[in-house]
């Protein structure tokens, strides 16, 4: 049985709720981010979604509420490629933010939630979901390359935007501000990282106990 035909399958009703729930936390942020920076910046709609849009975090948030929404509308399963992919892109926005950008930031409020919404609580829940129900419902077949297409899409696209705009979200990867090959070292530490990560996943996805589609009776 190959992934694909593991994807579209329903799943426990009780995944789906915990999905609906899970998928309009990571929405409510992702709103509550875009006051927050209109009301900072006194900038319009449009173009606060072109700021945040150059935010790994953001996108990679956006992409895993996203999903969550849509597997509690349908109450269909992802493929495991897609949930895996996402659970090591998550792994990676709170690993890299809490190593390398917390420290620079002193956040209250509201921007306080936002943060640990983006940093420590989606992505601990997302690796939370994919233990219980993905890794346990899908046949395990993924692929670990095919896991870092969406960090490596970023980091062309955030190099590409940066060329095009003078503007890079992050310090570590300003070529203006430090060097291309200073960039060049570390993009080659994420990728080298994201490797580690993807292959520990699909190690942990195969160990896991497969569980039979609801209705079919068992584990």
């Amino acid at each position: 049985m190959t992934d694909a035909r593991m994807t579209g399958q329903p799943m426990d009703p009780r995944f789906r709720i915990v999905a609906g729930v899970l998928g309009a936390a990571g929405a409510a942020a992702l709103i509550a981010q875009v006051g927050l920076n209109m009301a900072r910046d006194g900038a319009g709609v449009l173009a606060t979604l072109w700021a945040l849009a150059g935010f790994f975090t953001i996108l990679t948030n956006t992409l895993v509420a996203v999903t969550f929404l849509r597997i509690a509308v349908t109450g269909q399963r992802p493929s495991y490629d897609w949930m895996s992919m996402l659970t090591v892109a998550m792994i990676m926005v709170a690993g890299v933010y809490h190593v390398m950008l917390a420290h620079l930031y002193d956040f209250s409020g509201l921007n306080w939630w936002t943060d640990q919404m983006f940093h420590t609580v989606m992505p601990a829940l997302t690796v939370w979901f994919w233990l219980m129900e993905t890794t346990r419902s899908a046949p395990r077949a993924g692929r670990p390359v095919v896991w870092l297409a969406w960090p490596a899409a970023y980091a062309v696209y955030m190099l590409a935007r940066g060329a095009a705009t003078g503007w890079y979200p992050y310090p570590f990867m300003n070529p203006l501000a430090t060097s291309w090959g200073s960039v060049v070292q570390v993009l080659a530490l994420f990728v080298a990282g994201a490797a580690v990560l993807a292959l520990a996943a699909h190690a942990l996805g195969r160990a896991m106990p497969l569980r039979r589609p609801p209705g079919t009776g068992g584990q």
